[in-house]
Formats: C-alpha cells, structure tokens, sequence
C-alpha cells in the first residue's frame, strides 16, 4: 500500500519493501516475478558496495555491474538483472600443463617465476596445486629434466611465497634462506 504526499508523490510504508515498490512502480502493476539480484540487495550507486544479504556477504560496485559474492575459498559473480541463484551456471576453468608438470599461460607458453633461481635452477609454476586452494606450488628441474618442489617447515612453498622470497633478495637467488629446502 502506498500513501502519496501533498505533491502526489508515492511514499512507501515502512513495512513494505522499496525494491518490490520500485519494480511495481516501473510497470505500473504488482509482479509475481522473483527480484532481479540488484533489486534485492538494494544496490542503488556506488556509495554503499558491500551488502549483507542471505547470511552471505555481496560486493556491486553499481547496478549494471555483476555482483560479487564472497565465499570460504573461492569469489563467485552473479548476473546483475536476474534473480538470484542457489545453483546456476558455471564456468568450466581448465588448466593446462606441459609434459613435463609446468602450468602453462593463456598463451600456451609454460609459467615461470621471472627473476627467482634456487642455486641458480629458473622456478616455474608446477601443475599441482594446493588441497582445497587454487595456488599452485613452485618447482625447478634438475639437469636430468626431473622436476623438484621448494619447502619451507616441511610444506610445499606456492608460487606466490616463491614472489615474496624472491623479492626480499637482490639478485633473486632464494636459496640464501636457510629454511628453504627442495626434494
């Protein structure tokens, strides 16, 4: 129900929900339709972008924009103008690793940590990947092409932790840190 003000404007009721509101007022009838995610979440401009909604938390940075939603380990997007979905669509990512356990670039071309060395061995990017994560170790090969991973404390450094090392150095030789250790 709506009241209208002296200009003749509507005004909401407090009880009612200023998105069923809007979208009523646009077609000018009350729609069974579910919302559109924008409309639900109440996303307005870029003022307000994170929402609580769902016992979930959701980023928009306006309402033409898709809508993030922040899970335990991953970031899922949602299209802006249609109802929210338990279960929807999903976007098959495929990694693709050379024969010798090297993740390769969208190129093709195999992924190496530009500018590490591990007593002079180039790093690259392995194909593995840690339990329930999306990081993928580092490892070197050997002159006999056999592929060897880097530990720090006995766990498998990712290819990010190799970056940071890498970046503490001068030359970006890491095995001057004494707890870095290989197979």
């Amino acid at each position: 129900m709506v009241e209208t003000d002296s200009s003749g404007t509507g005004i909401p009721e407090p009880d009612s929900k200023p998105e069923e509101s809007a979208i009523a007022a646009s077609t000018g009838e009350e729609t069974d339709e579910p919302l559109q995610l924008v409309d639900e979440l109440g996303v307005h401009d870029l003022r307000e972008i994170i929402f609580g909604h769902r016992g979930r938390a959701f980023s928009a940075a306006g309402r033409e924009a898709p809508i993030g939603e922040f899970r335990n380990n991953y970031f899922v997007m949602h299209p802006p103008q249609k109802p929210f979905e338990e279960l929807g669509e999903a976007e098959d990512i495929s990694m693709h690793i050379d024969e010798r356990g090297v993740l390769l670039n969208e190129l093709g071309q195999p992924r190496k940590i530009t500018g590490a060395r591990f007593n002079g061995y180039e790093l690259w990017w392995l194909g593995e990947r840690a339990p329930d994560d999306i990081k993928h170790y580092a490892g070197w090969f050997d002159s006999d092409g056999k592929s060897h991973k880097l530990y720090m404390e006995d766990e498998p450094l990712t290819a990010d932790e190799v970056y940071r090392l890498r970046n503490r150095t001068h030359d970006g030789e890491i095995s001057i840190f004494p707890e870095v250790t290989s197979d």
